[in-house]
């Protein structure tokens, strides 16, 4: 019951969020709308309140950055190398098989568990997640996908433009700001920080709303076998190689550790299927982003229960 007070309330949200939308109430149109809030405004200050607000000792925990990072490779080509290798998959459609088993939804979903686990810091691995997303998960699925066109200059040029964008995105801008005001100790006082407030506290229930809202319409037809592996390796594969990869290295603050392992365990990310549209991949992933999300529910609370019998989650 305990762990089901933390992820009940979220599941709720997201459960609202497609009802209302599903009723018409709110329509897709605004319902995307509120997305770019959350990715263009909401999220950055939430991202940059958290860093900017800690050591920079504690930001860069490169520790993290590793486990998490070697889990998520792992799980990304365990899932490109099951369907590639054992499933005779093409190369494209292999490539985001394996991205839909490592892109968690830490912003989201994530964020919205972990925050009402270890607080402000936990948002510390949010953005750490991310920046391992954005910078090498995506770059080397949208590599892969080139490739499958059998044009390595063109391989070359998508991930150049992928790098790209990666450093205009808001979220990794926000990084980049936190990290920045946390090396000088800069903090933004009077007004100025209570707008970074406003933004940054509503970044939870909006997220989880949109969450919900963007399942609407979406269906679980499709090939069973590709949705059943990109789920089964993104909510089991890759908690396990991410907590596999943080048993190897050297020990760490256990707060951190629970959050790498907790993120590792969420749905993909709701941009999934957008990033698959350029290579005609967007309708398995966004059926397979169906399961997933629904599958999650019962995944995450066996996984709070398995870290507070281990003593690693206090709740």
């Amino acid at each position: 019951m305990s762990v089901l007070t933390i992820t009940a309330p979220i599941f709720a949200l997201i459960a609202l969020g497609y009802l209302v939308v599903s009723m018409g109430w709110v329509t897709r149109e605004a319902n995307r709308g509120m997305g770019a809030f959350v990715i263009y405004c909401a999220l950055p200050a939430l991202i940059f309140r958290a860093l900017s607000g800690q050591s920079i000792e504690k930001v860069l925990n490169f520790h993290y950055l590793a486990g998490f990072g070697i889990g998520s490779l792992a799980a990304l080509l365990l899932g490109f190398g099951i369907a590639y290798s054992v499933r005779q998959k093409p190369l494209d459609s292999a490539a985001f098989q394996g991205l839909g088993g490592s892109m968690a939804n830490s912003g989201f979903i994530g964020y919205a568990i972990v925050i009402q686990l270890f607080g402000a810091i936990a948002v510390i691995g949010v953005a750490l997640s991310m920046l391992i997303d954005l910078l090498l998960l995506v770059p080397i699925t949208i590599g892969l996908a080139e490739l499958a066109q059998h044009q390595s200059a063109s391989a070359r040029h998508a991930v150049s433009q992928a790098f790209k964008r990666t450093i205009t995105n808001p979220l990794v801008i926000a990084i980049a700001a936190g990290l920045i005001a946390s090396l000088f100790n800069w903090q933004l006082t009077g007004p100025a920080k209570k707008v970074l407030d406003i933004l940054a506290d509503s970044a939870a229930a909006v997220s989880l709303f949109v969450i919900g809202g963007t399942l609407v319409g979406q269906t679980l037809r499709g090939q069973l076998k590709d949705i059943a592996q990109m789920t089964s390796v993104k909510l089991i594969g890759q908690p396990v190689a991410v907590a596999f990869a943080i048993w190897l290295l050297p020990p760490f603050d256990p707060t951190f550790q629970a959050t790498a392992i907790i993120l590792a365990a969420m749905p993909m990310a709701g941009v999934l299927p957008l990033i698959a549209q350029r290579y005609n991949q967007q309708a398995i992933c966004a059926t397979a982003l169906v399961s997933a999300t629904l599958f999650s529910f019962v995944t995450i609370n066996i996984l709070l229960w398995i870290l507070q019998l281990s003593g690693l989650l206090a709740i």
